[in-house]
């Protein structure tokens, strides 16, 4: 390569650099501000899970003896944290309360919440099974049937058909509950779970041949 082929390509490279330089700066300048951005945003949120596991660890500790304390940190989560699965977990116990209580409205209220606003599928599914049972308890069968719908794939499958089979049992449609405890035995490994399953289903009415 000659000498006049170097100085061509250095005023080449002068040339592109002066016509480029401030689309290349501000590239670094977004990236590195992209970077720093998304670490802020990391450790916001961290700081954000932690204060809300500090204060569930304060709501589990409050239960139930001081039930003023457990209602301020339970709406503390719900307000300020409502995004965090701790805020569920909370009012999870909190309907869980009621329900031991026979206080079933109540129950429906807390479930309610966590069926709308929980982001963890696992707390949103086991949410929408008690509320169907809190429905079921206050006489509301075809509302608490309506929350029982789920694909067979699903974790919760036997579960759900299970409550649908004893929600159909109490309507006396011995046909739809044996149906759904059938398709709950399929989906059942568990050999015990499978042993009271089979004992429900074996004590229904037999319908009319």
């Amino acid at each position: 390569m000659s000498h006049y082929d170097d100085e061509a390509q250095l005023d080449q490279l002068r040339r592109w650099w002066r016509e480029n330089w401030m689309a290349l700066i501000g590239g670094l300048v977004l990236g590195l501000a992209g970077i720093f951005g998304w670490e802020v945003w990391q450790s916001s949120r961290i700081h954000h899970a932690e204060q809300a596991s500090q204060i569930y660890e304060e709501f589990k500790k409050a239960l139930p003896d001081t039930p003023e304390q457990r209602a301020e940190l339970a709406q503390k989560l719900t307000q300020e944290f409502s995004g965090t699965p701790y805020a569920a977990q909370a009012t999870l116990l909190l309907a869980r309360q009621a329900a031991e209580q026979g206080d079933w409205v109540t129950a429906e209220k807390h479930l309610n919440w966590v069926v709308e606003y929980a982001d963890d599928e696992g707390l949103h599914k086991i949410a929408r099974l008690r509320l169907a049972r809190a429905l079921w308890q206050q006489n509301r069968s075809d509302e608490a049937l309506a929350q029982l719908k789920v694909k067979e794939d699903d974790a919760f499958a036997a579960l759900y058909l299970e409550l649908r089979g004893d929600i159909q049992r109490s309507q006396n449609n011995s046909t739809a509950a044996r149906e759904a405890y059938d398709r709950a035995l399929q989906l059942t490994s568990d050999v015990h779970r499978r042993e009271f399953l089979q004992r429900k289903r074996d004590n229904l009415p037999q319908t009319p041949s």
